[in-house]
């Protein structure tokens, strides 16, 4: 009996050691799936995508009701979606990631992706790298669909309007009216029961103003670009103009109209107009021809409405000789 009994006592402890075993080998298993499941939600939600609708129209707006004074708030839209979603565009006979992943856990029980969820969302305004507020929305946790966008407004109100209307208006003057604008914030992200913030920015560089290029300089020259003062006459010369353009992004076109005149005669010999470009951050030299028909001194005034203008006690005289 005893040694029946040790035999039942061994067996039932070979029982219990395989129970365990089992029951170990399913836990880990458990813990496994759910540890791949945070990681790969963590992975789709690192490559969250986010959309701020906020145009350089209402941020221009925006900063020109401030400049007058008025107490007026921005409103930012937010759109929230998944890289997932851009793989619905593709061919109607390739399958989506979110197919396969439904296929993956109904088939094999295998690793799956939850839709991650998204809540608060802290919103900086800087202009011209200067902060000018910080503002922190609540909201829901809500979960960031696959096939459309979690929209969210929040509304931005300037904390200092008057060194918010000082920074303006001196990129104002310093950029021709452009004034840059970067908002910056993060939107809280939950993992199941982990939480983190995820970055984003964008800038936007809004007009206040109508954008006009600066004069630089101009004068006569010959057909190599070499200033000069005496010509022939019936000899081309040129009257060389030098713009620049201080904005950053934005491109200028002005109307420049050249008149040229000679001494002794009120009325314009010639009137020309030419429409000039300016790439951003750049300079560029445009040229008016002008053939001298009778021997004089010749000067010319410039002007693009709106913008620069040039006298003719500015301009530069051009003599023309016979012979």
């Amino acid at each position: 009996m005893d040694g029946d009994g040790r035999k039942a006592s061994g067996e039932l402890r070979d029982d219990l050691v395989s129970i365990l075993q089992v029951a170990l080998l399913f836990i880990a298993i458990l813990v496994g799936r759910e540890l791949g499941n945070i990681y790969s939600t963590y992975g789709e939600i690192s490559q969250l995508s986010i959309g701020l609708e906020v145009g350089e129209e209402a941020l221009a707006g925006f900063i020109r009701e401030v400049l007058a004074g008025n107490d007026t708030e921005l409103e930012v839209g937010m759109a929230f979606t998944l890289p997932s979603l851009r793989n619905v565009e593709g061919p109607v006979t390739q399958v989506p990631d979110y197919v396969r992943r439904w296929f993956i856990s109904v088939t094999l029980s295998a690793v799956v992706v939850r839709q991650p969820e998204v809540s608060d969302v802290k919103v900086g305004l800087w202009v011209e790298r200067e902060q000018m507020l910080t503002e922190t929305s609540p909201f829901e946790r809500e979960k960031v669909p696959y096939l459309r966008l979690l929209k969210r407004t929040i509304a931005l109100h300037i904390e200092d309007p008057e060194r918010f209307r000082m920074v303006v208006q001196e990129a104002s003057e310093r950029y021709s009216g452009e004034v840059e604008v970067t908002l910056t914030g993060q939107v809280l992200g939950h993992i199941t029961f982990f939480k983190v913030w995820l970055p984003f920015s964008t800038t936007r560089y809004p007009l206040v103003k109508m954008p006009h290029a600066d004069y630089l300089s101009s004068s006569w020259t010959d057909s190599d670009g070499r200033p000069i003062r005496r010509t022939r006459v019936g000899k081309v010369a040129y009257i060389s103009v030098r713009l620049q353009n201080p904005t950053r992004v934005h491109s200028i076109w002005e109307n420049v109209t050249a008149t040229i005149y000679r001494v002794g005669r009120d009325e314009p010999i010639l009137t020309v107009q030419k429409e000039m470009g300016v790439a951003p951050a750049t300079a560029a030299i445009y040229v008016f021809p002008f053939s001298p028909e009778k021997p004089g001194v010749y000067y010319y005034t410039l002007e693009a409405p709106g913008g620069f203008s040039l006298s003719e006690e500015e301009s530069p005289r051009l003599e023309a000789e016979t012979g």
